[in-house]
């Protein structure tokens, strides 16, 4: 069964800031079982800190207190359950866990490890367990991604002048690489597009998904 969650994300711009905003429940929409990730304006995110596909369930993952003595200890795994880790995207079941990093300090990650109470913690640098994404690299790591139709319309090229084409609502856009502030995608019938990934103050525009 899957799992979707409407995120509250910071606004990134388009040299590393992002954020978050929630939608309606429409019943049609293919998107509806995806895990998904929606965003809202920050000037502090630099991109995410993501627990490695090839992590090894365990191990023991250690989050910090400001003062680097140790907040919490715990394996991920799928009986993992603490309401105080709300991050940014979280699936046990299929190693998904997604902090929005605020930058380093010290050796450490600064990460937001409860998104709705906006809740800071650390993460060493020196875990391997994780990974650092920027905004850019990330986008490019979802399962797929969507667009407001009417504000940022499919083009042919990444130009604001292009032909324009219409959004197949049953169809997914998954995202294939970045021109600067465009990103291609191509649909389920493996046509190729262009949408911008984020506005001309470098918000964010797109909703990210995890899994189908």
């Amino acid at each position: 069964m899957y799992i979707k969650f409407f995120l509250s994300m910071l606004f990134l711009s388009c040299t590393n800031k992002k954020a978050d905003n929630i939608s309606a429940f429409n019943p049609n929409n293919k998107h509806n079982n995806q895990l998904q990730i929606k965003t809202t304006k920050s000037k502090e995110d630099k991109g995410f800190l993501v627990l490695k596909n090839t992590y090894n369930q365990n191990n023991i993952l250690t989050i910090y207190n400001l003062d680097k003595s140790k907040w919490k200890s715990f394996k991920f795994n799928d009986q993992f359950n603490d309401d105080d880790i709300a991050p940014n995207a979280i699936k046990p079941e299929n190693t998904l866990l997604v902090f929005k990093c605020l930058g380093r300090e010290n050796g450490f990650y600064k990460i937001v490890v409860n998104d709705e109470k906006n809740i800071f913690k650390y993460i060493k640098e020196s875990d391997l367990n994780f990974k650092y994404q920027t905004i850019k690299e990330h986008i490019l790591t979802v399962f797929s991604i969507d667009f407001n139709e009417e504000k940022n319309p499919l083009k042919s090229e990444p130009d604001d002048k292009a032909k324009q084409f219409s959004k197949n609502k049953n169809s997914f856009y998954y995202p294939i690489k970045i021109n600067g502030n465009w990103l291609m995608v191509e649909d389920d019938n493996k046509e190729k597009f262009w949408i911008k990934w984020c506005n001309e103050n470098g918000a964010l525009i797109l909703d990210l998904y995890y899994d189908a």
